[in-house]
């Protein structure tokens, strides 16, 4: 799930100052600047996007929907683990079931925010993967069985809405930039899922959406109209990827995974400017 974060100000020429909150800032909220003329030079933002752009965005849907039925099929054996008194079971489909859904994650909040709290919320779950989680991993309790039933339901009602939705260039540029601030700003600081111990596994899987949407909707054009800037997100993607290949959260740089977060979000910025987008919205 992400976090709400506060609307940014005018993204700028220069620059765009982001305030983001977390614990991880032992001051409070901080405000980030982030430079835009640092990595390329973007040409002025275009008026219109391109058809092209449009039909991958559309396309990018089958890549989610696959991931969302994955998660789906595995959440209803947890269900049928948890009637069956299986703890062992219900927690081995429970693992299986974040694998799609955090692969998902750069469509989930931006398109369906209330699902996606009834889904995903954390870190003070009341139903969800996440109360769940707490209930199996935390307490070692089986007793789990109306949480997921609601969470089939949720889940069920999230792909039926998903088939009818078309995604955009504009959605799929703000989702995806969202999920890689949450993964620099929350999700380093102790993991979403610390009672499964799955939230290294659940941060690649994001990284993984991140580089899917990136090269299937709006790769081409950038590599085309801009090749220093694709090679930037490139290659800060890249050091994202390499910060979370670590061993155990413990491990984890998270003042250098925030850091590569910014980067990448910038770079991103950069690349809806040159397909003609708005700016990432990073709230609801």
């Amino acid at each position: 799930m992400i976090r709400t974060f506060l609307q940014p100000a005018a993204w700028g020429p220069r620059s765009v100052a982001i305030r983001l909150k977390g614990p991880l800032y032992a001051a409070g909220a901080l405000a980030t600047t982030l430079c835009l003329a640092g990595i390329a030079t973007a040409s002025p933002a275009r008026a219109v996007h391109s058809v092209a752009l449009d039909a991958a965005a559309a396309g990018f849907k089958p890549y989610v929907l696959e991931r969302i039925a994955r998660s789906l099929d595995a959440v209803k054996k947890m269900r049928d683990r948890i009637a069956a008194h299986d703890l062992a079971g219900a927690q081995q489909f429970w693992l299986a079931a974040r694998g799609g859904w955090e692969g998902s994650e750069v469509i989930t909040n931006e398109y369906f925010p209330d699902l996606d709290r009834k889904i995903d919320a954390w870190p003070d779950a009341e139903k969800g993967f996440h109360a769940i989680e707490a209930r199996l991993f935390g307490a070692h309790d089986i007793q789990a069985l109306p949480a997921a039933e609601e969470l089939v339901a949720n889940l069920t009602e999230f792909e039926r809405q998903l088939r009818m939705t078309t995604l955009t260039p504009q959605g799929l540029l703000n989702g995806t930039a969202k999920l890689i601030y949450e993964i620099g700003e929350n999700k380093a600081e102790g993991g979403e899922s610390p009672f499964s111990g799955n939230s290294l596994a659940e941060i690649r899987d994001n990284l993984a959406s991140v580089a899917a949407a990136y090269e299937r909707v709006f790769a081409p054009a950038t590599k085309k109209n801009n090749a220093g800037l694709a090679k930037a997100f490139t290659a800060d993607l890249a050091a994202m990827r390499s910060l979370a290949a670590v061993p155990t959260l413990q491990a984890l740089d998270q003042v250098r995974l925030r850091d590569a977060s910014e980067s990448l979000v910038n770079d991103l910025a950069m690349v809806g400017r040159e397909s003609g987008l708005e700016k990432p919205g990073l709230g609801n």
